[in-house]
């Protein structure tokens, strides 16, 4: 199983930095503001397809300009052991905006990953199969979803199913789907607390890092004897 967004084509991560670095707001601030809105948060219910996408704009952008979020990046950064600002301005987010930021870079495939998939399926001896946090999007958003849709045996979507990792039953779903158990599976994804609830129900599990696609790959080559490299 692999996640789409950070791992088949570019991270919506790339996004929030570009959005932060244009914007003059502190790094990985946003991100911080996102997990911190828990399961009520509007990205949350947006992949969930919860809450339609204009409605999702002016929410997304006014929780996350929320100053709450001030304090919980001041622990981010001192778990994290960086240094620790005496005040942090003001951050004002256009939701809107950010957002397309992010989805663009869904438009950058990673033909790396692309390859390895197509090897897999020519092998014969594995079901590849996409478990993607997704949402619904505009529509001159996402323009790689029809392929991304075709290179994959099971497609399986938070935005249909109503879950979205790191819910477990998000992932038990998608085994069912499949037909495989979870110690059957091999997960790769790019979020940390995903990977980590894929292991805990006994699936292997590969990070894949931003712009280190090629070491996961490898990493792939090793749990499943196959040269994931040559030419098709």
């Amino acid at each position: 199983m692999l996640h789409t967004g950070g791992v088949c084509v570019g991270s919506p991560m790339a996004g929030i930095h570009r959005y932060e670095k244009e914007h003059g707001l502190p790094r990985n601030y946003i991100n911080v503001a996102i997990v911190k809105q828990g399961e009520s948060g509007a990205f949350q219910k947006l992949e969930r397809g919860e809450i339609r996408l204009l409605d999702f704009y002016k929410q997304f952008g006014e929780q996350l300009s929320d100053p709450k979020h001030k304090q919980s990046y001041k622990e981010y950064l001192q778990k994290s052991g960086k240094p620790v600002p005496d005040v942090i301005p003001d951050v004002k987010v256009d939701g809107k905006a950010l957002w397309t930021k992010m989805m663009d870079e869904t438009d950058n495939v990673d033909q790396k990953v692309f390859h390895a998939i197509q090897k897999l399926k020519e092998s014969g001896r594995f079901k590849v199969a996409a478990l993607t946090n997704n949402s619904e999007t505009a529509q001159d958003q996402h323009k790689t979803s029809d392929t991304l849709r075709e290179t994959f045996d099971f497609f399986v979507e938070s935005k249909v199913v109503g879950l979205r990792k790191p819910d477990p039953n998000f992932f038990l779903h998608a085994c069912k789907v499949i037909g495989v158990e979870p110690h059957e599976a091999i997960f790769l994804d790019d979020i940390g607390m995903n990977l980590r609830a894929a292991k805990k129900l006994g699936m292997t599990t590969i990070q894949v890092q931003m712009g280190r696609s090629e070491e996961a790959i490898k990493q792939l080559e090793s749990y499943v004897n196959l040269d994931l490299h040559s030419k098709l």
